[in-house]
Protein backbone atom coordinates (compact mmCIF):
# COMPACT_ATOMS: atom_id res chain seq x y z
CA UNK A 1 0.00 0.00 0.00
CA UNK A 2 1.24 3.49 -0.86
CA UNK A 3 0.49 5.86 2.00
CA UNK A 4 -1.26 9.20 1.44
CA UNK A 5 0.80 12.36 1.59
CA UNK A 6 0.05 16.08 1.64
CA UNK A 7 0.79 18.23 -1.40
CA UNK A 8 0.58 21.98 -1.84
CA UNK A 9 -1.79 23.10 -4.59
CA UNK A 10 -2.73 26.57 -5.81
CA UNK A 11 -5.77 26.62 -3.56
CA UNK A 12 -4.96 24.53 -0.50
CA UNK A 13 -2.84 21.69 0.86
CA UNK A 14 -4.49 18.41 -0.06
CA UNK A 15 -4.02 14.93 1.35
CA UNK A 16 -3.56 12.64 -1.63
CA UNK A 17 -2.76 9.04 -2.53
CA UNK A 18 -1.39 8.06 -5.93
CA UNK A 19 -0.99 4.46 -7.00
CA UNK A 20 -0.80 2.36 -10.16
CA UNK A 21 0.68 2.76 -13.62
CA UNK A 22 -0.77 3.92 -16.92
CA UNK A 23 -2.98 6.81 -18.04
CA UNK A 24 -3.96 9.37 -15.40
CA UNK A 25 -7.22 8.74 -13.54
CA UNK A 26 -8.53 11.16 -10.93
CA UNK A 27 -11.00 9.62 -8.48
CA UNK A 28 -13.38 11.98 -6.70
CA UNK A 29 -14.88 10.35 -3.63
CA UNK A 30 -18.18 10.73 -1.84
CA UNK A 31 -19.24 13.09 0.92
CA UNK A 32 -17.59 10.94 3.61
CA UNK A 33 -14.40 10.14 1.70
CA UNK A 34 -11.42 10.03 4.05
CA UNK A 35 -8.24 8.28 2.93
CA UNK A 36 -7.35 7.41 6.52
CA UNK A 37 -10.52 5.31 6.86
CA UNK A 38 -11.13 3.63 3.51
CA UNK A 39 -10.30 4.00 -0.16
CA UNK A 40 -11.70 1.00 -2.04
CA UNK A 41 -10.79 2.45 -5.45
CA UNK A 42 -7.22 1.32 -4.75
CA UNK A 43 -8.42 -2.24 -4.26
CA UNK A 44 -9.79 -2.50 -7.80
CA UNK A 45 -8.21 -3.41 -11.13
CA UNK A 46 -8.16 0.28 -11.99
CA UNK A 47 -4.71 0.57 -10.37
CA UNK A 48 -3.45 -2.17 -12.68
CA UNK A 49 -4.46 -0.12 -15.71
CA UNK A 50 -4.22 3.52 -14.64
CA UNK A 51 -2.26 5.85 -12.41
CA UNK A 52 -5.02 6.53 -9.89
CA UNK A 53 -5.00 9.65 -7.71
CA UNK A 54 -7.52 10.43 -4.97
CA UNK A 55 -7.55 13.23 -2.42
CA UNK A 56 -9.54 13.97 0.70
CA UNK A 57 -12.10 16.67 -0.22
CA UNK A 58 -11.62 20.07 1.37
CA UNK A 59 -12.62 19.96 5.01
CA UNK A 60 -12.24 16.19 5.34
CA UNK A 61 -9.34 14.01 6.35
CA UNK A 62 -6.03 15.83 6.22
CA UNK A 63 -6.98 18.28 3.46
CA UNK A 64 -7.25 21.93 4.43
CA UNK A 65 -10.54 23.55 5.42
CA UNK A 66 -10.33 27.15 4.11
CA UNK A 67 -12.45 29.83 5.79
CA UNK A 68 -15.74 31.03 4.34
CA UNK A 69 -18.66 29.30 2.66
CA UNK A 70 -17.84 26.58 0.15
CA UNK A 71 -19.51 25.87 -3.19
CA UNK A 72 -19.43 22.99 -5.63
CA UNK A 73 -17.33 25.23 -7.87
CA UNK A 74 -14.71 25.31 -5.09
CA UNK A 75 -14.56 21.51 -5.07
CA UNK A 76 -14.19 21.49 -8.87
CA UNK A 77 -11.37 24.02 -8.63
CA UNK A 78 -9.71 21.88 -5.97
CA UNK A 79 -9.75 18.96 -8.42
CA UNK A 80 -8.18 21.12 -11.12
CA UNK A 81 -5.51 22.30 -8.68
CA UNK A 82 -4.70 18.71 -7.69
CA UNK A 83 -4.25 17.82 -11.35
CA UNK A 84 -1.97 20.84 -11.79
CA UNK A 85 0.10 19.83 -8.76
CA UNK A 86 0.49 16.34 -10.24
CA UNK A 87 1.48 17.76 -13.63
CA UNK A 88 -1.58 16.30 -15.32
CA UNK A 89 -2.88 18.38 -18.22
CA UNK A 90 -5.68 15.89 -18.81
CA UNK A 91 -7.03 12.85 -17.00
CA UNK A 92 -9.84 10.36 -16.92
CA UNK A 93 -12.17 11.34 -14.08
CA UNK A 94 -14.32 8.99 -12.02
CA UNK A 95 -16.69 10.61 -9.53
CA UNK A 96 -18.71 8.69 -6.95
CA UNK A 97 -21.83 10.20 -5.32
CA UNK A 98 -20.73 13.65 -4.08
CA UNK A 99 -17.66 13.12 -6.25
CA UNK A 100 -19.93 12.68 -9.28
CA UNK A 101 -21.43 16.09 -8.50
CA UNK A 102 -17.94 17.55 -8.26
CA UNK A 103 -17.02 15.88 -11.56
CA UNK A 104 -19.99 17.52 -13.27
CA UNK A 105 -18.88 20.95 -12.09
CA UNK A 106 -15.36 20.10 -13.23
CA UNK A 107 -16.69 19.18 -16.68
CA UNK A 108 -18.67 22.43 -16.73
CA UNK A 109 -15.67 24.60 -15.78
CA UNK A 110 -12.80 22.82 -17.54
CA UNK A 111 -13.99 20.20 -20.05
CA UNK A 112 -10.66 20.20 -21.89
CA UNK A 113 -8.98 18.83 -18.77
CA UNK A 114 -11.06 15.63 -18.94
CA UNK A 115 -10.05 12.77 -21.22
CA UNK A 116 -12.98 10.55 -20.24
CA UNK A 117 -15.66 11.01 -17.58
CA UNK A 118 -17.50 8.52 -15.40
CA UNK A 119 -20.31 9.38 -12.99
CA UNK A 120 -21.38 6.78 -10.42
CA UNK A 121 -24.35 7.16 -8.06
CA UNK A 122 -24.75 10.83 -8.94
CA UNK A 123 -27.54 13.13 -10.06
CA UNK A 124 -27.58 16.37 -12.08
CA UNK A 125 -29.51 18.46 -9.56
CA UNK A 126 -32.01 21.18 -10.34
CA UNK A 127 -34.84 20.30 -12.71
CA UNK A 128 -33.09 17.05 -13.56
CA UNK A 129 -33.51 15.67 -10.06
CA UNK A 130 -31.40 15.83 -6.92
CA UNK A 131 -29.94 13.21 -4.64
CA UNK A 132 -31.51 12.65 -1.24
CA UNK A 133 -30.68 15.55 1.12
CA UNK A 134 -28.44 13.54 3.44
CA UNK A 135 -27.91 16.58 5.66
CA UNK A 136 -31.33 15.71 7.11
CA UNK A 137 -29.88 12.51 8.56
CA UNK A 138 -27.88 14.63 10.98
CA UNK A 139 -31.17 15.69 12.60
CA UNK A 140 -31.83 12.10 13.73
CA UNK A 141 -30.34 11.91 17.22
CA UNK A 142 -30.71 8.19 17.83
CA UNK A 143 -27.73 6.42 16.18
CA UNK A 144 -29.65 3.21 15.50
CA UNK A 145 -32.51 5.09 13.86
CA UNK A 146 -30.07 7.24 11.90
CA UNK A 147 -28.08 4.24 10.65
CA UNK A 148 -31.23 2.32 9.77
CA UNK A 149 -32.63 5.28 7.84
CA UNK A 150 -29.35 5.80 5.98
CA UNK A 151 -29.09 2.15 5.00
CA UNK A 152 -32.68 2.17 3.76
CA UNK A 153 -32.01 5.18 1.58
CA UNK A 154 -28.78 3.80 0.18
CA UNK A 155 -30.39 0.48 -0.74
CA UNK A 156 -34.14 0.20 -1.17
CA UNK A 157 -33.96 -3.55 -0.48
CA UNK A 158 -32.83 -2.95 3.09
CA UNK A 159 -36.26 -2.05 4.52
CA UNK A 160 -37.75 -5.33 3.29
CA UNK A 161 -34.80 -7.34 4.59
CA UNK A 162 -35.10 -5.61 7.95
CA UNK A 163 -38.79 -6.50 8.22
CA UNK A 164 -38.35 -10.12 7.19
CA UNK A 165 -35.22 -10.86 9.21
CA UNK A 166 -34.23 -8.02 11.54
CA UNK A 167 -31.61 -10.05 13.36
CA UNK A 168 -29.68 -10.63 10.15
CA UNK A 169 -29.43 -6.88 9.52
CA UNK A 170 -28.02 -6.04 12.93
CA UNK A 171 -24.42 -6.33 11.76
CA UNK A 172 -25.04 -3.82 8.96
CA UNK A 173 -26.62 -1.34 11.35
CA UNK A 174 -23.80 -1.72 13.88
CA UNK A 175 -21.18 -1.37 11.12
CA UNK A 176 -22.84 1.82 9.91
CA UNK A 177 -22.88 3.29 13.43
CA UNK A 178 -19.21 2.39 13.89
CA UNK A 179 -18.30 4.00 10.58
CA UNK A 180 -20.16 7.22 11.40
CA UNK A 181 -18.39 7.44 14.76
CA UNK A 182 -14.98 6.81 13.25
CA UNK A 183 -15.59 9.28 10.42
CA UNK A 184 -16.66 12.13 12.70
CA UNK A 185 -13.73 11.45 15.05
CA UNK A 186 -11.22 11.66 12.20
CA UNK A 187 -9.23 14.89 11.92
CA UNK A 188 -11.61 17.86 11.43
CA UNK A 189 -14.46 15.93 9.81
CA UNK A 190 -16.95 16.90 12.50
CA UNK A 191 -16.71 20.55 11.41
CA UNK A 192 -15.82 20.08 7.75
CA UNK A 193 -18.63 17.63 6.94
CA UNK A 194 -21.54 20.05 7.59
CA UNK A 195 -19.82 22.66 5.42
CA UNK A 196 -19.41 20.12 2.62
CA UNK A 197 -23.09 19.17 2.91
CA UNK A 198 -24.07 22.83 2.62
CA UNK A 199 -22.24 23.02 -0.72
CA UNK A 200 -23.78 19.72 -1.82
CA UNK A 201 -27.30 21.01 -1.12
CA UNK A 202 -26.86 23.68 -3.81
CA UNK A 203 -25.61 21.33 -6.53
CA UNK A 204 -27.26 21.98 -9.91
CA UNK A 205 -25.66 21.22 -13.29
CA UNK A 206 -28.81 20.31 -15.19
CA UNK A 207 -28.86 23.24 -17.60
CA UNK A 208 -25.15 22.79 -18.40
CA UNK A 209 -25.42 19.13 -19.44
CA UNK A 210 -26.17 19.70 -23.17
CA UNK A 211 -22.91 21.64 -23.46
CA UNK A 212 -20.73 19.01 -21.78
CA UNK A 213 -18.98 17.56 -24.81
CA UNK A 214 -17.00 14.97 -22.87
CA UNK A 215 -17.26 11.19 -23.42
CA UNK A 216 -19.10 9.98 -20.34
CA UNK A 217 -20.16 6.74 -18.71
CA UNK A 218 -23.07 7.12 -16.29
CA UNK A 219 -23.63 4.36 -13.73
CA UNK A 220 -26.71 3.98 -11.53
CA UNK A 221 -27.75 1.41 -8.95
CA UNK A 222 -31.04 -0.36 -9.55
CA UNK A 223 -31.80 -0.18 -5.82
CA UNK A 224 -30.28 3.22 -5.07
CA UNK A 225 -32.70 5.46 -3.20
CA UNK A 226 -30.12 8.17 -2.58
CA UNK A 227 -29.33 8.89 -6.23
CA UNK A 228 -32.38 7.45 -8.03
CA UNK A 229 -31.71 5.70 -11.31
CA UNK A 230 -34.27 7.75 -13.24
CA UNK A 231 -32.36 10.94 -12.47
CA UNK A 232 -29.08 9.38 -13.54
CA UNK A 233 -30.65 8.12 -16.76
CA UNK A 234 -32.10 11.56 -17.50
CA UNK A 235 -28.64 13.00 -16.94
CA UNK A 236 -27.10 10.60 -19.44
CA UNK A 237 -29.79 11.39 -21.99
CA UNK A 238 -29.19 15.13 -21.61
CA UNK A 239 -25.45 14.86 -22.29
CA UNK A 240 -24.19 14.81 -25.90
CA UNK A 241 -21.86 11.83 -25.54
CA UNK A 242 -22.96 9.67 -22.61
CA UNK A 243 -23.78 5.99 -22.10
CA UNK A 244 -26.03 4.77 -19.30
CA UNK A 245 -25.32 1.62 -17.27
CA UNK A 246 -27.70 0.14 -14.69
CA UNK A 247 -26.01 -2.04 -12.06
CA UNK A 248 -27.83 -4.42 -9.71
CA UNK A 249 -26.73 -2.66 -6.54
CA UNK A 250 -27.59 0.17 -4.19
CA UNK A 251 -25.75 3.44 -3.68
CA UNK A 252 -22.45 1.61 -3.20
CA UNK A 253 -22.53 0.43 -6.82
CA UNK A 254 -19.08 1.82 -7.54
CA UNK A 255 -17.28 -0.95 -5.67
CA UNK A 256 -20.05 -3.43 -4.87
CA UNK A 257 -18.72 -5.62 -7.68
CA UNK A 258 -16.11 -5.53 -10.43
CA UNK A 259 -18.66 -4.44 -13.04
CA UNK A 260 -17.94 -0.72 -13.03
CA UNK A 261 -14.16 -1.07 -12.99
CA UNK A 262 -14.21 -3.68 -15.74
CA UNK A 263 -16.44 -1.49 -17.89
CA UNK A 264 -14.15 1.51 -17.52
CA UNK A 265 -11.04 -0.53 -18.24
CA UNK A 266 -12.59 -1.88 -21.42
CA UNK A 267 -13.82 1.52 -22.61
CA UNK A 268 -10.95 3.72 -21.47
CA UNK A 269 -7.75 1.74 -21.86
CA UNK A 270 -7.52 2.23 -25.61
CA UNK A 271 -8.56 5.86 -25.68
CA UNK A 272 -7.00 7.50 -22.61
CA UNK A 273 -3.70 9.21 -23.22
CA UNK A 274 -0.74 8.53 -21.00
CA UNK A 275 0.03 11.51 -18.79
CA UNK A 276 3.33 12.45 -17.23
Amino acid sequence: MIKPHRIKTAGLTANIRVEGAGPALLFLGGSNFDLSIKAPVFETRLVDNFTVAAADPRGLGQTDAPPGDWTMADYADDAINVMDALGWDRACVLGESFGAMTALHLAKRAPKRIEQLALAAGTPGGRGGSSYPIEKLRDIANPIERATTALGIMDTRFAGALRSDPAAQTDKIEARIAFEERFLASHNNATGYPRLLAARALHDCWDALPNMHVPCQVFAGKFDGQAPKQYAQAMAQAMPDAEFHLISAGHNLCFASTELANTLIAKWSNSAQRQG
